[in-house]
């Protein structure tokens, strides 16, 4: 039985093993239900399950904390301004201000942990250089310079898993790097564990894209496909089919300071590619 808990958001993630999303927020309150008396719970004030998870916190009589860029949280951005290859953040945490130069970090998860770090009264001053030097761990969201095809290029890797939550916000985060003379690319595998509404999520992702400035989009499955065909034409791609496809294609597009992101399910494979790519070693 914990005395702190953190949800931190609602996905969609493995919703074939539920009735809906309902049913994983479900599955996830479980935890206030096991937190001690006089305990706590960190939410997310911005998800659209808070309100669900207030009520149940109450009911259970423990402490609340909130975190999100809802100024009514305890725990909010005041300031956010991106620069190069980082994101300088001014935070308000309950009556105190922290300043913070974080890399490409989920802002919400450095939001969810000063909560924590305030419940257990340790000093906000100490976390600075933590969140200064940290960055995302494989396969979620660390940027690597390859070399490779004679050029030198920006891979991103977010082949570690993929659901319609995760999807868009790799690709808001994508979005939010400030084009200068490159390009960006996409390689999308297919979400899996998504059930019968498999093919309206992977649809859903196309206009996402769509408002984006992401260039051209490649796709590896059968579920992308629902994904490709609902593109601008301008941002459709190659549809990836076999493994030595892949150095083929880009060897021909990508140049110089160019990005590749590459986003899918573990199942699919394209964890196994991006290792390659990241190891210098031939995809086929």
């Amino acid at each position: 039985q914990p005395h702190v808990g953190i949800i931190t958001n609602i996905g969609e993630a493995h919703i074939e093993n539920f009735k809906n999303i309902y049913g994983i927020a479900k599955a996830k309150a479980e935890i206030i239900d096991n937190i001690k008396e006089n305990g706590t719970i960190i939410l997310n004030r911005d998800d659209k399950f808070f309100t669900y998870f207030r009520k149940k916190a109450k009911l259970k009589k423990i402490k609340i904390v909130t975190f999100g860029k809802d100024k009514k949280s305890d725990i909010f951005p005041l300031k956010i301004i991106r620069k190069k290859n980082s994101i300088k953040i001014l935070i308000k945490v309950k009556n105190k201000k922290i300043d913070l130069i974080i890399k490409d970090i989920n802002i919400y998860n450095v939001l969810a942990s000063l909560a924590a770090i305030t419940e257990f009264n340790l000093s906000l001053n100490s976390i600075k250089n933590f969140f200064k030097n940290h960055e995302p761990t494989e396969g979620r969201g660390k940027v690597h310079v390859i070399s490779r095809y004679n050029k030198k290029f920006k891979l991103i890797d977010e082949s570690y898993n993929a659901n319609p939550l995760s999807v868009k916000s790799a690709i808001n985060k994508f979005n939010s790097i400030k084009k200068d003379k490159f390009k960006k690319y996409l390689i999308l595998g297919d979400m899996l564990e998504l059930g019968r509404k498999s093919e309206m999520y992977h649809k859903d992702l196309s206009k996402v894209i769509n408002n984006s400035d992401i260039d051209k989009v490649f796709i590896k499955g059968e579920k992308t496909l629902f994904t490709y065909k609902n593109l601008n034409k301008s941002k459709r791609g190659n549809i990836l089919q076999n493994k030595d496809d892949i150095d083929l294609i880009l060897s021909n597009i990508i140049t110089n300071n160019d990005y590749l992101m590459i986003k899918g399910s573990n199942a699919t494979g394209l964890n196994i590619l991006c290792q390659k790519m990241i190891k210098g070693i031939n995809v086929i």
